[in-house]
C-alpha cells in the first residue's frame, strides 16, 4: 500500500485521516506497473476520517484516478463507479473502495508511454459543495501493453 497526503482545515485532535492506495491486476501477476490491456486492472483506496468531529462530518466523497502521460499521449480522468460515496457519521470513519478499471479503456498506443497514476479523494457537503478535506494517493509509474 502507497501512503498518500490527506488534509484537513481543522488542527487534530478534531479532524484528522489518512488515504492509502495499491495499485491490482484482475488475474495478474505482481508486480502490477505494466499491464495487459485486455485486463481489468484497479486500485484499492483505504482512507479514514477521525477526531472528535468526525461523528458531525455529512454529505459524499468523490473519487477519481488521473493518469499523466509522461510523452505523447492522452492525459486520462477516470470517474469512480458509482459516482460519489455517501459519508457514514454513524460508522468508524474508515472507507474502502475498490476502484476498478475496465480492459481497454486505456490503450497501448504511442509506444506504451508509462503513466503517472495518481489517485484523489474530496469532499462534498450535505449541500453538494466542495468542502475543506481532500486527499490523494501518487500511485507508480503504469504502462500499458497491447498483448500479441
Amino acid at each position: 500500500m502507497l501512503h498518500g497526503n490527506f488534509e484537513v482545515s481543522l488542527p487534530e485532535p478534531y479532524l484528522g485521516g489518512e488515504i492509502y492506495a495499491e495499485v491490482y491486476e484482475v488475474g495478474g501477476a505482481r508486480p502490477t506497473t505494466i499491464i495487459r490491456t485486455d485486463q481489468e486492472w484497479g486500485v484499492k483506496l483505504h482512507w479514514d476520517l477521525k477526531g472528535s468531529l468526525a461523528p458531525f462530518i455529512c454529505g459524499r466523497w468523490c473519487v477519481h484516478l488521473f493518469l499523466e502521460s509522461m510523452g505523447p499521449g492522452p492525459e486520462l480522468k477516470l470517474d469512480a463507479n458509482p459516482d460519489y460515496i455517501p459519508l457514514d457519521p454513524c460508522g468508524n470513519g474508515e472507507y474502502d473502495f475498490d476502484f476498478r478499471v475496465r480492459r481497454g479503456v486505456v490503450t497501448g498506443r504511442h509506444c506504451s508511454n508509462p503513466y503517472k497514476l495518481v489517485a484523489t479523494i474530496t469532499y462534498l457537503t450535505a449541500c453538494d459543495k466542495p468542502g475543506p478535506i481532500a486527499g490523494f494517493v501518487e500511485g507508480p509509474m503504469v504502462q500499458f501493453y497491447e498483448p500479441a
